[in-house]
């Protein structure tokens, strides 16, 4: 009876370990960290020899999120080139698919050593270093990547979007047939309005609403001594 109890708990944990690790196991990876309405901003410089072809020529460029549908999402690019023309185009991604569409934005919450699938070149790309640094005026947890063409790579850790890229094309021919000699395209996150800027160690919201308690404390206290003051006038003049 013992013998039959013990394999039928062993039949039971194997059944489990069946259905939900591989299930469990699918899921990492792939966290969405951002929401509909989330944007950020780039400032866009190029140095070195040749100059960008002018589809990308671009010096500013702004991400907004638009939809989200669990792993897939949907990404309004609006873009500024040199001769200050405008561009948009909307992006679709998909972390289960692997559309990270060039690691502008990666699933969330990833950690040195850890990977994410980028069905574009077909390979896990690894997250090869994380650190804590000021970005955008607040302290954020930053990991990076890099590879052949992108010499730096770095993701907000929380949310996945990329806050700094270093690209660099050498003796380079692009799919138009443009040549680029020796040329390194540094973007860089100039605004976001996904978190707020720190003043004095706290967040610039609540930084305001102390600033503003504290207004209304001295505006109170300053009046209550004018009335006081007005009336031990009023009684000495008695």
């Amino acid at each position: 009876m013992k013998q039959i109890t013990v394999l039928a708990l062993i039949s039971l944990m194997v059944l489990f370990l069946s259905f939900f690790i591989p299930s469990s196991v699918a899921l990492i990876g792939k966290d969405v960290g951002v929401k509909e309405g989330d944007w950020m901003e780039y400032d866009v410089s190029a140095d070195g020899t040749g100059s960008l072809p002018p589809s990308h020529d671009v010096r500013w460029m702004r991400m907004e999120v638009l939809t989200v549908d669990e792993v897939a999402f949907s990404v309004n690019f609006t873009v500024r080139y040199t001769n200050g023309t405008w561009g948009s185009a909307i992006w679709k991604f998909n972390f289960v698919e692997g559309n990270t569409e060039g690691w502008t934005i990666i699933p969330a919450n990833l950690g040195a050593g850890d990977t994410f699938f980028d069905s574009y070149i077909s390979d896990e790309i690894v997250i090869q270093y994380e650190e804590q640094r000021t970005v955008l005026g607040a302290p954020r947890t930053v990991t990076g990547g890099s590879d052949e063409l992108r010499e730096v790579k770095e993701w907000d850790k929380d949310t996945g979007f990329f806050i700094r890229s270093v690209e660099v094309y050498r003796n380079n021919t692009n799919s138009e047939g443009y040549y680029i000699g020796d040329l390194s395209v540094t973007i860089q996150a100039v605004a976001t309005n996904i978190w707020n800027r720190q003043i004095l160690g706290l967040d610039q919201t609540v930084f305001a609403l102390i600033a503003s308690g504290l207004v209304i404390i001295v505006v109170i206290s300053v009046s209550a001594l004018i009335i006081w003051q007005r009336k031990k006038s009023t009684k000495l003049c008695a």
